[in-house]
């Protein structure tokens, strides 16, 4: 399955990296993750047929033809990717399965930090997944005219446009639960 990010980009980039990820994790334990990862994340903020414009324009490099594609990756777009990624890798890197069964991976460097640990940084990935699929989403649906490929109808973008703020809606601010 083709796939927006790759396993190298998640954990390269030095300062720059799009996760929070250690420069000197394995790329090899991300790469499983990213299409389940940007299935669950990316796609439902991107849609269908945005998501495939993307993967058709992104070349075997990191660099898309269209300069607003890559002016939407290089805002949210890869870092939305990764974090994604090492969210759906996480518990698959703290616990392993062997020949020895399932255990939790340790090394001569540090301690795992076990299931309370993986707990905590999961909820953390989903705190900024969350808010970071909104900023993509605020920035797609304010430069929805320049994205080819993109319905901002299709997206949920709100008739407004610029200047809409959800956390005003009536469910949002109500205290209504239903």
């Amino acid at each position: 399955m083709a796939q927006l990010i790759s396993p190298g980009e998640v954990v390269r980039g030095g300062i720059a990296r799009p996760s929070p990820a250690d420069v000197a994790l394995d790329a090899t334990l991300i790469a499983p993750h990213i299409a389940p990862a940007e299935y669950r994340w990316v796609l439902p903020t991107l849609t269908e047929p945005f998501y495939q414009a993307l993967l058709a324009n992104k070349g075997t490099s990191t660099a898309f033809s269209l300069p607003a594609y890559q002016a939407l990756w290089d805002a949210h777009l890869k870092s939305l990717c990764a974090e994604a990624a090492l969210y759906e890798a996480a518990p698959f890197i703290v616990i392993q399965a062997g020949s020895n069964g399932l255990y939790l991976n340790n090394n001569e460097y540090g301690n795992n930090a076990g299931i309370d640990g993986l707990k905590f940084y999961q909820d953390t990935l989903r705190a900024r997944l969350e808010l970071n699929a909104r900023r993509m989403r605020d920035w797609l649906c304010t430069c929805a005219a320049s994205l080819p490929g993109f319905s901002s109808s299709a997206a949920g973008c709100p008739d407004a446009g610029c200047g809409h703020d959800p956390s005003q809606d009536l469910y949002s601010t109500f205290g209504l639960v239903i």
